[in-house]
């Protein structure tokens, strides 16, 4: 369970600005009414040098005391003339905190972060060759997915058919996530109706496990929550939809899974 943020444009990327009003998220960020308040589990930040996936900043702490740092990590990430960023806090739900289990991942130059939790991933999502550096099944998620379109000649398309063979099969809170391979930028909304934790209603899955996106400049940004900081005009990714954002077209192809 964690908060996500997503930028894609032409670079420079106004990275410093919206690291800055993404960071208070961690703290005052929306939560289902079973969870201690926080997303204080962890954070990171990664895009592209030369074509290349390169963590900005990673950390197992809590980045409620990180404004400074964060400032920086966006100052860095602004200056690397990245075209894509994604950055996450997290709020556990499997693995301890280290960074090995720290969102945002990296596989073969691709990126991905996650909300929700996957029960059952290792059986769910069983590998081929790809190995996890940690204990998450969000790391799995990741790697289940790219073993399947990374080598793919439309990788949206063969996501598209992936989520739709797959998800009837898999047991979540929620499937949301971000992935970019620097080149594109998909966004995923899922929240799941089985498993429900105690007190726990589909209505407060609704609400949580929720993913917006608004044009910005040159840019176009996706966040968990409609950043109330940056004046923008905020559209909600829908229910079981893929956005997907190039730096080119910033108003996002839809797919319905």
């Amino acid at each position: 369970m964690c908060r996500l943020l997503g930028l894609i444009g032409t670079p420079p990327l106004p990275a410093r600005d919206f690291l800055t009003a993404f960071q208070p998220l961690c703290k005052t960020g929306k939560i289902k009414c079973n969870m201690e308040p926080g997303h204080l589990d962890g954070w990171g930040v990664s895009g592209f040098q030369n074509g290349r996936a390169v963590y900005f900043e990673r950390r197992p702490e809590s980045a409620a005391g990180d404004s400074v740092l964060f400032r920086e990590v966006g100052e860095r990430a602004q200056k690397s003339l990245t075209p894509v960023l994604i950055a996450h806090l997290r709020k556990a739900s499997t693995g301890m905190r280290s960074v090995g289990n720290s969102h945002p991942f990296h596989y073969r130059d691709w990126v991905f972060a996650h909300n929700g939790t996957v029960h059952g991933a290792m059986a769910s999502l069983p590998l081929t060759d790809a190995k996890p550096q940690g204990e998450t099944d969000s790391e799995l998620l990741m790697l289940w997915i790219l073993e399947h379109i990374q080598n793919e000649p439309d990788p949206t398309a063969a996501l598209v058919k992936l989520l739709k063979e797959s998800r009837q099969n898999l047991v979540f809170t929620s499937l949301t996530f971000l992935l970019t391979n620097g080149k594109l930028l998909w966004a995923y909304r899922d929240y799941g109706e089985k498993r429900l934790e105690k007190g726990e209603t589909l209505q407060e899955r609704e609400k949580y496990y929720t993913l917006y996106y608004a044009k910005v400049d040159r840019c176009a940004v996706v966040c968990s929550e409609a950043l109330t900081s940056v004046p923008a005009l905020w559209e909600p990714v829908a229910q079981r939809q893929l956005a997907v954002f190039t730096p080119e077209k910033l108003a996002p192809d839809t797919f319905r899974i």
